[in-house]
């Protein structure tokens, strides 16, 4: 038996007219308890271990976000859902990926097997609105840990990764973590997006020194059509060209900027607090958390609002406020989780210690959805 909810779309664009297209429905299945698979154990994984398993090409779209005061909008970068299937098919020698297909092609979510992190949900777009505009790392005085959990296709915290590279390099940190349950979503999806909206950075600075870009390099051996309209192309996929070198300049580059990755997989635990703080900035720093369409089910809002806490606690400081940034749908018709089933949790978990304050309410045809700030309770808003 399985429940559903709808969600607009094969991998959800930041274009407002996306969201008029049919709904295509998404399956959960049946949250009882005891039939559940064992949660997997909080892991931590480097940047570099997983380097190593990128393709030589990656198919991918983009998603330009406006930034107001007067900015350039911003672009981001997602690896195409029907790459990420072809590689998860290449490595399937046993089958083991099997279920994991399934729940990419259906859209099949199953608890502690497949949280759905290989596309890109409603929420996550009204998250990275709200950040894109009023909570960019690149204005923030000193380090700064992002993280965001449940991160999938990270384009929340992409968007605050894609900031950092129109800024000239600063002498401090930025230190993003990266979580979610299946470790094959955060070496399939989230590295390759945050390598794929490096490049767009890097082809707009090549662009403007008059270099030829990858994408010019292309176009011109591939003997482009004269008649060829630009509106086209930008409808077009696009591929990356994953060579040793680029992959050398993008290592370089962050680690010229300050900026280091690190992925945590498995269940959110006191384990997973551990390993999220086991290579964060030292001493006083901002802390950021991001999650989207994370609290859909009863049976996971316990660790979820515990996990979420424990971040919030460990990372603040008098000098220097954590805050949690947390968009949802407000109801999950048929599975049991919402908005109202979260703040009871919070207040029942936390008491009074938690200020919690409506930034997003999105009213539309379907479900209402919301982005909420959580923060310590008399905690100054930095």
């Amino acid at each position: 038996m399985a429940f559903s909810f709808g969600f607009s779309g094969d991998d959800i664009d930041i274009d407002d007219s996306e969201t008029e297209q049919p709904v295509q429905e998404h399956s959960i299945s049946a949250p009882v308890e005891n039939e559940l698979p064992t949660p997997v154990e909080a892991k931590r994984h480097e940047m570099g271990e997983w380097i190593p398993t990128l393709p030589s090409q990656i198919s991918y779209n983009k998603l330009q976000l406006s930034v107001g005061n007067e900015q350039d909008d911003l672009t981001i970068a997602r690896r195409e859902v029907f790459d990420i299937r072809t590689q998860l098919m290449a490595e399937d020698s046993e089958q083991d990926n099997e279920e994991l297909i399934s729940g990419l092609e259906h859209g099949d979510l199953k608890p502690n097997f497949y949280e759905g992190g290989f596309k890109t949900w409603e929420c996550a777009m009204d998250l990275a609105k709200r950040v894109v505009n009023d909570y960019a790392v690149s204005d923030v005085d000193g380090d700064c840990h992002v993280i965001e959990l449940g991160a999938g296709t990270a384009v929340p915290s992409l968007v605050l990764f894609a900031q950092l590279f129109s800024t000239s390099t600063q002498q401090r940190r930025t230190h993003f973590t990266f979580a979610d349950y299946n470790a094959v979503v955060l070496r399939l999806v989230t590295l390759p997006n945050l390598l794929l909206t490096w490049n767009q950075h890097r082809e707009k600075q090549l662009a403007s020194t008059g270099a030829p870009s990858s994408e010019q390099q292309e176009q011109e051996q591939d003997g482009k059509q004269e008649g060829e309209q630009e509106g086209e192309q930008e409808e077009e996929e696009e591929e990356l060209d994953v060579t040793p070198e680029l992959l050398e300049e993008f290592q370089q580059d962050l680690a010229k900027r300050g900026i280091t990755i690190d992925f945590i997989s498995g269940a959110w635990s006191p384990a997973f607090v551990d390993l999220t703080f086991s290579h964060s900035p030292s001493g006083n720093h901002k802390t950021l958390v991001l999650a989207s369409e994370t609290i859909y089910s009863p049976l996971s809002l316990g660790a979820f609002t515990e996990t979420l806490l424990a971040l919030l606690r460990l990372s603040g400081t008098t000098e220097s406020k954590s805050k949690a940034l947390i968009a949802a749908k407000k109801v999950y018709f048929g599975v049991g989780g919402g908005v109202d089933e979260f703040l009871a949790v919070l207040r029942n978990t936390s008491g009074n210690e938690m200020d919690v304050k409506e930034l997003v309410d999105v009213k539309s045809q379907g479900v209402g959805r919301v982005v909420l700030e959580v923060t310590q309770a008399g905690s100054v808003k930095a």
